[in-house]
């Protein structure tokens, strides 16, 4: 009974009672990556999956636009025009006065930004140094810059994509990494009854590491080396830089999306705003997402293109706001996160003695020169799967294989060089 008292919770083991053992495997919770890695497979995916999902219900369930000022056509014309074809603000409507813009974007396009000015300042456009600029004539005058909003008729399948992003890293991790250590820790799972089948299952453990670690210790050519020796701790340092460049990418891509605004800098504009007073600049979550936009129908009829202008509302973009500042900060955090992963697993790879005393301190070992001399010899890849064993086992169950398999080590070593009795 003294490895289901130290290895197994009391829950762990009614559950192994009662049914397979890779059941209670899966509610122990076998992990073969660290922490860093799962903040990324675990909570950016759910988040992103969470994030996808409020936005698809929103979207296609229920009313999502509603469109006003349209005589010619209909309302449901119009609106399923104005959702499919796309929606615009104007450049130069923005930071004005609110007396002169109906929301941040909105202006009438016959109506210059210039003539606005001159209507408030008497038929002129004050200047910051006090002169005045007469207005040119109307006709001399450009349209007005037409900044088009498409972005919320895919934003649902970028969340998808997204959150798939950040688990893809896992999935080459688990099948061409360390996934084949998994039925191991499993099988080291199995409850015991007497002190003969903890040593069956011990010793059966350390004859699986035996033949990998032994393939290890024997490796002499640099391409081998590369590929078996280090090959696991290649892979765990390539799927962080993977994890990293998917956060950096997913935060560019983001901010490329939007055709106005910068989404870079949305939170640490909406962090400085709570300190500064009210003024006529227009807030990046009004250009990112704005609630009120224009829309121009055109349509072919009897009397040749029939077109007429309106506004609409985009309700969505109240939770999409919110949503996004959400997901700001969370890829600022992981990618400052995946950065400090990067480091800190090639510090592990270089450091080797560092590494070591961790091994011991996590597993209560003592330092045994059969086990400091396999663990410095068996490369990173024989280093990621020990940290991993040490990490999903019972310290006592681990400790009964690396006193069985260190000393077999050492022992075929010395055959190898004639050295054995």
């Amino acid at each position: 009974m003294r490895l289901s008292e130290k290895s197994t919770s009391h829950d762990c083991k009614a559950c192994i009672t009662r049914s397979h053992n890779e059941d209670c495997a899966r509610r122990w919770g076998i992990t073969i990556d660290d922490g860093w890695d799962q903040l990324n497979r675990s909570f950016m995916f759910g988040l992103l999956v969470v994030m996808g999902t409020t936005v698809t219900v929103r979207q296609y369930t229920g009313s999502v636009i509603s469109c006003d000022g349209f005589k010619k056509f209909g309302s449901t014309f119009a609106e399923g025009y104005c959702w499919s074809i796309g929606l615009h603000t104007l450049e130069v409507a923005y930071n004005l006065p609110a007396a002169f813009a109906p929301y941040p974007g909105i202006f009438p396009e016959e109506l210059s930004h210039c003539l606005v000015g001159a209507r408030k300042a008497g038929q002129s456009e004050d200047l910051i140094n006090g002169t005045r600029l007469k207005c040119p004539d109307p006709d001399q005058l450009l349209s007005p810059t037409r900044i088009s909003h498409l972005w919320y008729q895919w934003v649902p399948f970028y969340f998808w994509l997204a959150a798939a992003a950040f688990f893809m890293p896992y999935l080459l991790y688990k099948n061409f990494g360390i996934g084949d250590i998994k039925p191991l820790v499993r099988f080291l799972h199995n409850p015991v009854e007497s002190d003969q089948e903890l040593k069956k299952m011990t010793d059966k453990a350390a004859t699986w590491l035996f033949y990998k670690f032994d393939l290890y210790m024997s490796e002499q050519s640099l391409l081998a080396s590369l590929t078996n020796k280090h090959g696991l701790g290649l892979s765990v340092v390539f799927v962080k830089i993977l994890y990293a460049a998917v956060s950096f990418g997913c935060f560019l891509l983001t901010a490329d999306m939007f055709s106005i605004g910068d989404f870079k800098t949305y939170g640490s504009e909406w962090i400085n705003k709570l300190k500064l007073e009210d003024n006529l600049a227009t807030e990046e979550k009004d250009k990112l997402f704005p609630k009120m936009v224009a829309c121009e129908v055109k349509r072919w009829g009897a009397s040749g293109i029939e077109e007429e202008q309106g506004m609409c509302v985009l309700a969505p973009n109240v939770i999409n706001q919110y949503l996004f500042l959400i997901l700001w900060f969370c890829l600022v955090f992981v990618m400052f996160c995946n950065i400090v992963s990067i480091f800190a697993s090639l510090i592990k790879l270089l450091f080797t003695y560092g590494s070591y005393r961790r091994l011991l301190s996590t597993a209560f070992l003592r330092d045994d020169s059969a086990i400091k001399h396999m663990y410095f010899n068996v490369g990173s890849s024989g280093r990621l799967i020990l940290h991993v064993l040490a990490n999903n086992t019972a310290p006592r169950v681990f400790e009964d294989i690396l006193l069985t398999l260190a000393p077999k080590l050492i022992q075929r070593k010395l055959r190898g060089n004639g050295k054995a009795l």
